[in-house]
C-alpha cells in the first residue's frame, strides 16, 4: 500500500512542476464531489457564455468540456458571474489519493480574453449526526496546530516549495492528516498535492481589524474577498476559522456571537463545501458547524488525565450542547526551545510550568525530562480522545499545539529542523488503525497481575474495515527480550468503529527489578497493522523490605494504617493516648487519624517534639489537617481544588492533588531507591476503567498543603514539592526545638502491596523518622550558587516562598549563526515587555540569574507572576533563603548585575547584618557581607530589575 501511495504522489508532482501555480486574480472555485462552481469578479462585459474544460493533471484526460452559461449578479458592490458544471464523475480528492484536475475557463462569445486557470480537486467536507465527513465518509482529524510559516524560519527558506514539500511529507509520515497553516500559496499547493488536509482561515482575534465588527456585511465581504476567497480553490482546505479565542461571555461575548452567527449564515451560502468554526477555542459551537475547544490540560494547568472529562459533554461545555462535532484545535502545549529545555519565556506561563514538570532537576537532565513529559502528555491526550469515542461519539479531532522540532530561526533546509522525540510518539498515537493501552498501573510487583484494557480504533486511511486480524501482547525488557506472550483473535472492526477488551496480564514472578513494557501488536498474517507499548516498572520482593525500627508508636483509631504496617511487618505499639510519650520513641499518626482527640492532646505532643521527639504524620485531608495543625509550630493549609476540575477558566491554584513530585532534596533517606521517574504517576488501586464514573487513583499526592505564612518556610525542610511553580508541599519536615514533625500528603496506605514505589516510600518515611540521622533543617552549600542553575541551588528555594524569580536570557542556538534575528535585550525580559512564548520557538530563553521579585503570586490561569505589594508604584522586591555552610566561612560574596539604564540599589542582609550598595547602569559588581554563623539566613531587597547572578561563601 505504501508503494502505491508513493507512485501516486510522484506522477502528479512531475506534472505540477510544469504548471503555473500562481492563482488568477478574480477567480474563485468551489468544488463538491460531483460539481464545480466558478465565480469571476469584474468579468468581461457582455459575455453570456464561457468555454470550460476540466482535465486530469495526472494523465491529461478530459473529465468535462463545453459551454457554461454565465449567471450575472452584484455582490458587495462588485459585478460577478457564476459558472456551474454539474453531474460530474471525477476521481475524488482524499488524503491517500490527492487527485487533482485543472479547470480552464475562457469566454466563448468571440471576446479576446486570455483563459483563466485554476487547479481543483473534488471533495466535500460536511457534518452529520455529530461527526465530520469527508466525501460522505466519517473521518477523525489527527492534527498538529503549530507549524510554519510565521514561526521565525528565514522567509526564503520557509516559503520555498522545497521546504514545504519536505515538511508536509514528514508530517504525513508520522500519520498527521491535518495541519494548521497561515495563508501561503506554496504551502497550500503542496498540501493539495500530497494529500494533507488543512485547517485555515482567520486565526486571529479580530475581523478586518475590528473587535467585533459593527458593519456585518462589510466584515462578511472581507471574509469572502480578502481572507477566505484567495484560498478557497484549494481542495486540501477543510475548515475555515472565522476568529480565534475572542470573548465568549458578557456583553462583548454576546456581540461576537451575534456577528459570528450572522456571518456563518452568509458564508455557508458562499462556500457550502467546507465547515466553519466561529470562535476557535472558546465559542462552544454557538456559531459555526463545530464545537471547538482549546484546553491545555497537562501543560500550564490541570493534568492530561483531565482529558477523561471529554467523555461527558456537560463537564466541558457550560450549556446543553446540540449534536455537533467536538474538536480541540489547541491542546498539549509544551514550549521547549532549540536545546530541548523548557523555554523560560518571561512574563508568561512557561517558567511556572517548567517547575511543574521538570522541577529542580539538574540542567543536564532538563531537556530529557521535558521531552518525556511532552511525549507523555501527547500520548495521554490524543489516545484518550480516540478511546473515548466509544462513549462520546461526537469527539472528532484533536490538534496538539506543541513544538515538534528543535530548530527554526537558524535552518537552511528542512533537515536542519531536527524532530523532537514527541514525533515518534505522534507516529504511534496517530496510527490510523490504533492499538491503544488503557492502563493505570505503571508500577507493579513481579508475580502480580495487571488488568489493562485493550482498545482498537479503526480510522484506516483508505476507509477499510479491519478483518482477519489478531492482537498479540508481550512483556518485554528494553532489549526486546520476551518474557511472556498471549494473543487473541479480533472480531471484524468496521471503519470508524472501535473495540475494547479488558485483559488479565500476569507479570512473571522471575523478573528482576527494572523497567519493562507491555508491548502490543495487531497482526494480519505477518503484517504489523499497529503497535504500541505501555511502560512498566517491575519490582521483585527485595525492592521493599521491612525497616529496622525501634519504639514506634502508632496512633491510628481507624486501624487502616495499622493493617498496612502489619502486612509490611513494621514493628509498632498501638497507642490511643498521647499523654505520656517516651522521648526515645517515634510517633506515627495514621492517615486521617488527626481527629479532635489528637488536637486535645496537642500540648503534650508539641512538648514531645520540642524535647527531640520525631513525629511522622501521614496524609490528612481537609477535615483532619486543622487538628494536625494543633501540634505544629507553624500551621499549614490544605488546598481543596481538584487538579482535574475541567471548568474553564481553570480554578485557582494550587490543587490538593498532584503528580510529578519534585524531590527537592533527592539525597534524603525518604527517597532511597526512588528516583524522579518513579514519582510521576502511581498505580491505581481501584481497578478503574473508562466505563466507570470518576477517575483512576493515579496521583501520588491527594492532600498536599502550603505554608500558612511564607516566612514560616524558615522552619520547614521541603523534601518534596509539586504543582505549578512548585507551590505545594508533598513531604515537609517541620522543626520545633530539638525535634520535628514530618508531614506528607502522599496517598500511601491505599497502595500498600499494590504499588511497590508507594510502599517503598512508606517504609522509607517510617525508617527516616525513626532515626536521628539526616534531620537537617537547611541544605549545605559548599560551592558557588549560580542562581537559576538548580543543581547549584541545592533546594534552598521552594516555590513562590523565596521571592526569587528566575531571570530569563534570550539566546539563539542553531547551525546558521549568520542569520540575523531580533531578540529581546538581555536581562530586561521580566522587567520589560513580555515575549511571544511560542511564536518564535527557535529562540531559547534560559535562566540567567534571579531577581528579588517578592512578594508575588501567580496571576490568573496563565501562571504569570504578579507583584503582591499593596503599593503598585513600589518597584522594590524582596527575597530570602536559608542554608548551612561549612565551618569557618565568614563572608558571602554576591555577584549582581544592573541591566537598567539608571543606577539601582541593592540591600543584602545576612543574619541581621546588612550591606547597601548602588550599582551603576550596566555594571556587574560583587557585594560582600559578613557571615557570623554556619547557619545562614540571607535576604535581598532591590529594584526588581536587578539581577542576582551568584552567591559564594568563603
Amino acid at each position: 500500500m505504501k508503494r502505491a501511495i508513493l507512485i501516486g504522489l510522484i506522477i502528479p508532482l512531475f506534472a505540477f512542476a510544469k504548471q503555473k501555480d500562481k492563482p488568477d486574480n478574480g477567480l474563485e472555485v468551489f468544488s463538491g464531489t460531483n460539481y464545480v462552481r466558478a465565480v469571476i469578479t469584474a468579468p468581461t462585459n457582455n459575455v453570456s457564455n464561457y468555454q470550460a474544460t476540466i482535465t486530469s493533471i495526472k494523465d491529461n484526460k478530459v473529465l468535462w468540456q463545453g459551454k457554461v452559461e454565465a449567471h450575472k449578479y452584484t455582490e458587495n458592490g462588485k459585478e460577478k458571474v457564476s459558472l456551474t458544471v454539474t453531474n460530474l464523475s471525477p476521481v475524488l480528492w482524499t488524503p491517500t489519493n490527492p487527485y487533482l484536475y485543472e479547470l480552464t475557463i475562457k469566454p466563448s462569445d468571440g471576446i479576446n480574453q486570455s483563459e483563466m486557470r485554476r487547479r481543483v480537486g473534488f471533495r466535500i467536507f460536511e457534518t452529520h449526526d455529530g461527526n465530520l465527513y469527508l466525501n460522505h465518509k466519517p473521518i477523525f482529524l489527527r492534527g498538529i496546530a503549530i507549524n510554519p510559516p510565521g514561526r521565525g524560519i528565514p522567509a526564503a527558506v520557509e516559503k520555498s516549495r522545497e521546504f514545504a514539500l519536505e515538511y508536509v511529507k514528514f508530517m504525513k509520515s508520522i500519520h498527521v492528516n491535518i495541519i494548521r497553516i497561515p495563508d501561503d500559496e506554496n504551502w497550500y499547493n503542496v498540501c493539495d498535492e500530497l494529500g494533507m488536509m488543512v485547517f485555515g482561515g482567520n486565526y486571529s482575534g479580530s475581523v478586518d481589524e475590528k473587535k467585533p465588527p459593527v458593519d456585518y456585511d462589510k466584515a462578511v465581504a472581507w471574509y469572502e474577498e480578502d481572507k477566505f476567497g484567495p484560498i478557497s480553490h484549494h481542495p486540501s482546505l477543510m475548515i475555515y476559522a472565522m476568529t480565534n479565542e475572542v470573548e465568549y461571555g458578557g456583553k462583548l461575548g454576546d456581540a461576537w456571537q451575534r456577528f459570528l452567527k450572522y456571518a456563518h449564515g452568509k458564508l455557508k451560502t458562499w462556500d457550502e463545501t467546507r465547515l466553519y468554526i466561529g470562535n476557535a477555542g472558546y465559542g462552544f459551537g454557538v456559531a459555526g458547524d463545530i464545537c471547538d475547544l482549546h484546553r491545555y490540560w497537562g501543560w500550564y494547568y490541570n493534568s492530561p488525565y483531565t482529558f477523561l472529562h471529554v467523555r461527558n459533554n456537560s463537564e466541558i461545555i457550560p450549556f446543553k450542547k446540540p449534536v455537533q462535532p467536538i474538536t480541540f484545535t489547541e491542546c498539549v502545549g509544551n514550549y521547549t526551545g532549540p536545546d530541548g529545555r523548557y523555554n523560560l519565556t518571561p512574563d508568561h506561563k512557561n517558567p511556572g510550568s517548567q517547575l511543574n514538570w521538570t522541577g529542580h532537576a539538574p540542567e543536564n537532565e532538563q531537556a530529557h525530562l521535558a521531552d518525556e513529559h511532552q511525549s507523555f502528555t501527547f500520548q495521554r491526550a490524543t489516545e484518550t480522545f480516540r478511546q473515548l469515542r466509544t462513549i462520546n461519539p461526537e469527539l472528532s479531532g484533536i490538534f496538539p499545539f506543541t513544538i515538534l522540532f528543535y530548530n527554526w530561526d537558524t535552518v537552511e533546509k528542512f533537515a536542519d529542523m531536527h524532530p523532537k522525540p514527541v514525533t515518534e510518539q505522534t507516529k504511534i498515537s496517530y496510527q490510523p488503525v490504533l492499538l491503544s493501552w488503557e492502563c493505570y498501573t505503571p508500577q507493579v510487583y513481579a508475580g502480580s497481575s495487571i488488568k489493562p484494557v485493550l482498545h482498537i480504533i479503526n480510522d484506516d486511511d483508505d476507509f477499510n474495515d479491519l478483518k482477519g486480524a489478531k492482537a498479540v501482547w508481550e512483556i518485554t525488557d528494553k532489549a526486546g527480550k520476551v518474557y511472556s506472550s498471549e494473543s487473541l483473535a479480533l472480531p471484524e472492526i468496521k471503519y470508524y468503529g472501535a473495540w475494547m477488551q479488558k485483559l488479565n496480564v500476569k507479570i512473571p514472578a522471575t523478573l528482576a527489578t527494572g523497567n519493562y513494557s507491555l508491548s502490543g501488536k495487531i497482526l494480519q498474517g505477518d503484517k504489523v497493522v499497529s503497535h504500541n507499548i505501555y511502560p512498566l516498572f517491575v519490582a521483585n520482593t527485595s525492592f521493599v523490605t521491612t525497616p529496622k525500627t525501634t519504639n514506634v508508636l502508632l496512633y491510628d483509631p481507624s486501624g487502616k494504617t495499622a493493617a498496612a504496617f502489619n502486612q509490611l511487618k513494621i514493628a509498632y505499639k498501638p497507642v490511643t493516648s498521647l499523654s505520656n510519650l517516651n522521648a526515645n520513641s517515634t510517633l506515627v499518626i495514621g492517615e486521617n487519624a488527626a481527629g479532635t482527640a489528637l488536637a486535645g492532646q496537642a500540648l503534650t505532643v508539641k512538648q514531645f517534639v520540642a524535647n527531640g521527639g520525631r513525629v511522622l504524620a501521614l496524609r490528612q485531608d481537609s477535615l483532619h489537617l486543622p487538628n494536625l495543625n494543633a501540634i505544629l509550630n507553624h500551621p499549614v493549609k490544605n488546598v481543596v481544588i481538584d487538579l482535574d476540575n475541567p471548568k474553564y477558566t481553570p480554578q485557582p491554584r494550587p490543587s490538593r492533588n498532584g503528580y510529578y513530585i519534585n524531590p527537592e532534596r533527592p539525597d534524603n533517606e525518604v527517597f532511597a531507591g526512588i528516583d524522579r521517574e518513579k514519582l510521576k504517576v502511581w498505580s491505581d488501586y481501584t481497578d478503574w476503567d473508562l466505563t466507570q464514573k470518576g477517575f483512576p487513583a493515579v496521583y501520588p499526592v491527594t492532600d498536599g498543603y502550603v505554608v500558612g505564612n511564607k516566612d514560616d518556610i524558615k522552619d520547614i525542610a521541603v523534601l518534596g514539592n509539586f504543582g505549578v511553580a512548585l507551590e505545594s508541599i508533598a513531604i515537609g519536615e517541620m522543626f520545633n526545638g530539638k525535634g520535628s514533625v514530618l508531614v506528607t500528603g502522599l496517598d500511601l496506605i491505599n497502595r500498600e502491596g499494590k504499588d511497590p514505589v508507594a510502599t517503598r516510600m512508606l517504609t522509607n518515611l517510617v525508617a527516616y523518622t525513626n532515626t536521628s540521622k539526616g534531620h537537617e533543617k537547611y541544605p549545605l552549600i559548599s560551592e558557588t550558587i549560580r542562581w537559576g542553575v538548580y543543581e547549584t541551588e541545592k533546594g534552598v528555594l521552594t516555590g513562590v516562598n523565596s521571592g526569587l524569580m528566575v531571570n530569563p536570557k534570550a539566546i539563539l542556538k542553531g547551525k546558521n549563526t549568520s542569520i540575523k534575528t531580533t531578540i529581546t535585550a538581555e536581562g530586561h525580559e521580566i522587567a520589560g515587555a513580555p515575549s511571544g512564548f511560542n511564536t518564535r520557538p527557535g529562540i531559547q530563553y534560559v535562566a540567567y540569574g534571579r531577581r528579588a521579585w517578592g512578594p508575588y503570586y501567580l496571576r490568573g490561569f496563565g501562571n504569570i507572576p504578579a507583584v503582591a505589594d499593596a503599593d503598585k508604584n513600589n518597584n522594590i522586591g524582596k527575597a530570602q533563603f536559608w542554608c548551612r555552610i561549612p565551618q569557618g566561612q565568614r563572608t558571602s560574596i554576591t555577584k549582581v548585575w544592573n541591566p537598567a539604564d539608571v543606577p539601582l540599589n541593592i540591600k543584602i542582609t545576612v543574619n541581621g547584618q546588612s550591606v547597601d550598595q548602588e550599582v551603576k547602569a550596566g555594571e556587574t559588581v560583587m557585594v560582600n557581607c559578613p557571615v557570623n554563623s554556619s547557619t545562614v539566613g540571607m535576604q535581598f531587597s532591590a529594584d526588581r530589575r536587578m539581577v542576582i547572578l551568584e552567591t559564594t561563601f568563603k
